[in-house]
């Protein structure tokens, strides 16, 4: 089920199977979050204490008869214990105050724990939130487990799982924070991808020569002929290829790329199967003629580069490299739109295009319905365009996609009567992006509309009460016995075969969530047959995600929440762990988090 198996509960330790690196140890001074404008700050130092046994409570420590002072980043975001030691570790372009997770999420988790639970983290997880979440744990900076060896581990993991999930840029920032001592080859690689990704060669070619000596993987030959090809050493590139093949390394696409780059290109353009950026960085420095199989590439900086225009690819594989790149998060969705912009649509005739856009739903059907919606005045007409638009969206994740990229349409239009028949779509579209304040206008109207006798406004509400309730709770509508015995009977109503498993799953994740689900409901929903053969995650992810969150280790719940997924689609999870993150998630303080991600969760599961 493309489940990650890899962690295993043995006795009290949680054990994750893989080796780490050896990294050398810095000393330079380590500026580890962004401080407030023509200030700096300094790490504090002192001494490294023993971990203590993953699942166990840090033993109590003797008072200290004295003690040095508490030391703080100059903006006061962060405060370190004094017997603390700040390392290159603790680098990171998120303070608490600025978006970034709490200094101490690490604290509690033993540093093998921490780097291996680091390195499960999917590079693609079908869940935008965890995406996003996922994505400020790396980024945040805090001091690191306390026992953690060697130092640098934990930063040079952060790049490599930045890296996989195509966080380019963030990644470039990060960097740019380490100082230079801190760029081992662990680190150094991740930078140098990125760098080649971005464009930035400059960069990419100085971390080449820093490690000139040191630097023996086939990756590095790569690279090198990377920065010959730009320095226009014919040469040299050839010998790297001639090296490599006496390496045995069986790179056919870069040792083809060389030789085009080297004799000339035969007029066949390159396909770029299975390409990572060193690949995407010799075409493009050797200015060779490309055309991507987008669905032969699997690396998200690459689909990132092809998005944004490196090598020059066509127009329809940069709008695919960008959808796709857009879905898993590795781009905003402006990104996206920016490129719909290029679409020529006559918007005139919205009838027409609508027509053009059914035959074709793909990313250049999606882009033409984007141009509609956007030149149309018209409210009816707009909401027509984001009705087909997610009316042809092939599975959920397209679906969600198609909610992100016309989330500025949607919040345009207003509850009024002549869409009355959108409003389910409005509600599910922009609950499905986090907008509570947006959604409450049209369940607003609908519960008016009920209340005067409306049966299909009754119907639309009813329908939609399990989802308002899991993403914005009391702010959007109240958890009460009455209206969940109405919600029930109306789910049997319009769907009995399907009401028990969507049920189930709707009072799983408000359980989850902390509402009073009693046991007269639970029983009640026991109707279908008992076995779900939905894929689950291996059982020491369970029980190590419920330690995690019971014991408030945050790092760790956020880690093990993704990693337990893999890149899964939700709506082939069971609900059971499912509800079980959420929970988690909640109990360490991440309740908007877990309300975006249990929301995802009810999209998927047909709420």
């Amino acid at each position: 089920m493309g489940l990650l198996t890899a962690v295993v509960l043995a006795g009290s330790c949680l054990t994750v199977f893989g080796a780490m690196p050896s990294t050398a140890q810095v000393g330079a001074p380590i500026q580890i979050g962004p401080p407030p404008a023509g200030t700096g700050s300094e790490a504090p130092s002192g001494t490294t204490p023993g971990g203590t046994p993953l699942f166990q409570p840090a033993p109590v420590q003797p008072p200290q008869l004295t003690q040095p002072p508490r030391r703080s980043t100059v903006d006061g975001a962060i405060t370190f214990d004094p017997v603390r030691r700040l390392t290159v570790d603790a680098i990171g372009t998120l303070t608490p105050t600025g978006g970034g997770l709490a200094a101490e999420q690490w604290s509690g988790t033993p540093g093998d724990i921490a780097l291996r639970l680091v390195s499960l983290i999917p590079a693609a997880p079908e869940s935008t939130a965890l995406r996003a979440l996922a994505a400020r744990m790396l980024l945040s900076a805090g001091p690191a487990p306390a026992d953690l060896a060697p130092e640098g581990a934990l930063l040079a993991r952060r790049g490599e799982a930045l890296l996989a999930m195509g966080a380019i840029d963030q990644l470039g920032a990060l960097g740019a924070r380490a100082p230079e001592g801190a760029l081992t080859l662990e680190l150094s690689r991740p930078l140098t991808e990125a760098a080649f990704a971005r464009g930035d060669d400059a960069r990419a070619c100085a971390l080449y020569d820093r490690l000139t000596n040191a630097a023996t993987d086939p990756f590095w030959i790569k690279a090198a002929m990377v920065c010959d090809a730009r320095a226009g050493r014919d040469a040299k590139v050839d010998f790297g290829a001639r090296l490599l093949s006496e390496l045995g390394d069986d790179d056919q696409l870069i040792l083809a790329l060389a030789q085009a780059a080297t004799t000339g290109q035969d007029g066949a353009q390159f396909r770029m199967g299975g390409a990572g950026p060193v690949h995407l960085a010799l075409a493009r420095v050797a200015d060779l003629k490309v055309d991507p199989d987008i669905a032969a590439i699997n690396s998200l900086p690459v689909l990132v580069a092809l998005a944004r225009g490196a090598a020059a690819p066509p127009f329809a594989a940069r709008l695919a490299a960008a959808e796709r790149a857009e879905r898993t998060g590795a781009i905003a969705a402006p990104e996206l739109t920016d490129l719909y912009d290029e679409v020529s649509v006559a918007t005139g005739a919205p009838d027409a295009a609508l027509a053009v856009a059914e035959a074709d739903p793909g990313p250049l059907g999606r882009a033409i319905l984007w141009r509609v919606a956007e030149a149309q005045s018209d409210p009816a007409v707009r909401a027509r365009a984001i009705s087909k638009a997610m009316d042809l969206a092939e599975d959920d994740a397209a679906w969600r996609q198609t909610a992100r990229l016309f989330a500025p349409f949607l919040t345009s239009l207003d509850p009024v009567p002549e869409l009355d028949t959108f409003a389910g779509n409005a509600v599910r579209g922009l609950l499905a992006v986090g907008d509570t304040e947006a959604a409450r206008p049209w369940l607003q109207r609908l519960l008016r509309q009920s209340a005067n006798g409306s049966e299909q406004a009754e119907s639309d509400w009813l329908r939609l009460w399990a989802l308002a309730r899991i993403a914005g709770g009391d702010a959007l509508t109240p958890f009460d016995q009455a209206t969940v015995g109405r919600w029930w009977a109306h789910l049997r109503g319009i769907d009995p075969e399907q009401a028990s498993r969507r049920g189930s799953a709707a009072l799983a994740l408000m359980a989850a969530l902390g509402d009073p689900v009693g046991d007269d409901a639970w029983r009640g929903l026991v109707t279908t047959l008992p076995v779900d053969i939905r894929a689950v995650p291996e059982t020491a992810y369970a029980y190590a995600l419920r330690r995690a969150g019971q014991s408030g280790r945050l790092g760790e719940t956020v880690a093990l929440s993704i990693a337990s997924l893999g890149e899964t689609p939700l709506s082939e999870i069971a609900v059971p762990p499912l509800a079980d993150i959420v929970a988690a998630l909640t109990a360490v303080g991440l309740e908007g988090e877990a309300r975006r991600f249990a929301a995802e969760v009810a999209l998927a599961h047909g709420l």
